[in-house]
């Protein structure tokens, strides 16, 4: 019977893009479940229901909207795929939101206003300031609108998928045909979670080169994370 251990592949171009494809995957996955319980609870009687789906729709634009901006990790994604011409106007559309609306404070949809009530007391003839407010008003998302961005992140991650697949051989031949697979047996690792305090989390620092980023730094105790999958989503709903 054949033994199985999984390992981090050795740096290569091949094991590089396949793991930047799995990053692009997991925020399209997330932005994709965002976008799926916002339409969901858009159409609730509950009122704390319909209020979650501004958040909803913000946070599947930012996780949108990362796939398609240059990092030191990873490229845009446009450079990898291209978006069909039949959802180009919801693409860019959603770009703007993330940029001017949910990332930046630039938009109409979010405008502010210092409010003051004022009084007048209509004997003596004078009007008098009584109360000073301050008010937000967050525009929300139809649901023609959320449709929209969800039907182009199915779209736009069926396309990752087939270059997620292309890679996963391209980095399998690399391994068989150049590796030292019998090392990588021996001394393959996974990535490892590491607790730390908070005191000790650095927010600033920024992920060293592939595969070195294997430790994981996490501030909870016990450790609790996921493994996103490199081609799936990260919610699945059961089968009726």
């Amino acid at each position: 019977m054949s033994e199985m251990k999984q390992v981090i592949a050795p740096s290569s171009p091949a094991a590089i893009r396949l793991a930047q494809l799995a990053g692009f995957n997991a925020d399209l996955a997330e932005a994709l479940n965002g976008f799926t319980i916002a339409l969901h609870l858009i159409e609730s009687e509950e009122t704390w229901e319909q209020n979650l789906v501004r958040p909803l729709v913000s946070d599947a634009t930012v996780s949108y909207g990362r796939c398609f901006t240059s990092s030191n990790v990873r490229p845009n994604l446009e450079t990898i795929i291209d978006v069909p011409d039949s959802h180009a106007d919801e693409h860019y559309a959603l770009k703007r939101l993330r940029n001017r609306t949910v990332a930046h404070s630039e938009s109409t949809l979010t405008p502010s206003y210092a409010v003051a009530n004022l009084e007048r007391d209509e004997s003596a003839g004078a009007t008098r300031a009584s109360q000073a407010l301050a008010i937000t008003a967050h525009v929300s998302f139809s649901l023609e609108a959320i449709q929209q961005f969800h039907e182009l992140t199915l779209v736009v991650k069926d396309l990752l998928l087939h270059e997620i697949e292309k890679a996963k051989v391209e980095l399998l031949t690399v391994l068989n045909d150049g590796g030292d697979l019998q090392e990588l047996w021996d001394s393959g690792v996974l990535p490892q979670l590491v607790p730390v305090p908070l005191d000790q989390w650095d927010v600033d620092s920024r992920r060293a080169d592939y595969p070195d980023s294997h430790i994981i730094p996490v501030v909870v105790t016990p450790a609790r994370t996921f493994l996103a999958p490199s081609s799936g989503n990260l919610f699945e709903p059961p089968d009726p």
